[in-house]
């Protein structure tokens, strides 16, 4: 039985909540009746100076429109800050938080042998420590109460790759694995698990440097691609309409949604003899045909998105 506290919807969390996809979500949430905890530390894009007041000034536009909305600036990328974001959230809302979204993350785009430590550190702890120590945290209680929704802001770099993303893509492979790993942990509860790999026009995107002719053109249309446009899909995703959608990875960009395909074996070959180089050799024509082109996100996604009402 889906728990209802206080005859509205269950309250959630929505890191990254202070701008771009996270406030569209943190929106979009609290108009279907959830109280939202806004997290967000108010970072710039590469994780500098920390501020309180973009929490603040969403959480205040959710009440201004009617709903609960509560700012909580606590970096989450440790388990302590984890549990005190849950506690606040709970503290306030006088239930325990049944619904994760997690689009918060900062970005230093590097090759992978130009990348400093502090590069490295930064973009996975936004994007991946945050996930798991707030999941850490929550799950006990989805558990226990046998209802729970998370969704994670991926991106398609972390499932195709993408030049000069190592980290990032790192961590947004991470969260895919993690997808997997807490639906399949959690299926026999109705606590769902899933990914969404969007495509918006943000600040992220806005940081892009136009480097290639594809990338210029990609730019000269992404603006058609709103957050706005996200938030229905992961909005949907964090209902109790979605029971039973778990552990898949979804596609969004502007009118357009995507189910992804997920790593499965495509070819099988045995050799009762034992594998040798000259076997492998041999083998090599079955393999090829089935081989995955080396194709960044930009190749798969560089064109103009259908545009809502357009």
């Amino acid at each position: 039985m889906v728990p209802i506290y206080g005859g509205s919807r269950m309250a959630a969390i929505v890191t990254g909540g202070a701008g771009g996809i996270g406030r569209a979500v943190a929106l979009a949430l609290a108009a279907d009746g959830h109280p939202v905890g806004v997290n967000d530390t108010g970072v710039a894009l590469d994780g500098s100076a920390a501020g309180a007041g973009p929490a603040e000034a969403v959480a205040e536009e959710v009440r201004a429109a009617g709903g609960r909305a509560l700012a909580v600036d606590v970096d989450a990328r440790t388990r302590a800050g984890a549990e005190a974001v849950r506690d606040a959230v709970e503290a306030w809302a006088g239930e325990p938080p049944s619904v994760l979204v997690h689009a918060a993350g900062t970005l230093r785009d590097r090759m992978v042998h130009k990348a400093t430590d502090d590069d490295w550190a930064e973009v996975l702890g936004s994007h991946l420590s945050v996930a798991i120590e707030l999941t850490r945290a929550l799950a006990p209680t989805m558990r226990r109460d046998g209802y729970g929704r998370i969704v994670y802001l991926g991106g398609t770099a972390g499932l195709v790759g993408s030049v000069g993303q190592a980290a990032y893509a790192v961590a947004k492979a991470g969260l895919f694995g993690l997808t997997r790993a807490v639906a399949l942990e959690l299926a026999t509860r109705d606590v769902c698990v899933n990914y969404v790999a969007p495509s918006a026009f943000t600040r992220m995107t806005e940081s892009i440097p136009p480097a290639t002719e594809q990338l210029r053109r990609y730019l000269d249309t992404a603006p058609a691609a709103r957050p706005a446009d996200i938030a229905p899909l992961i909005a949907w995703l964090c209902s109790p309409a979605a029971a039973g959608v778990s552990g898949q990875v979804f596609g969004a960009r502007a009118a357009e949604i995507a189910l992804w395909s997920q790593p499965r074996p495509a070819v099988r070959l045995v050799d009762p003899a034992g594998w040798t180089a000259e076997s492998l050799d041999a083998a090599r024509a079955t393999l090829e045909p089935n081989l995955v082109p080396l194709e960044s996100e930009w190749d798969l996604f560089g064109g103009p998105p259908v545009a809502v009402g357009g």
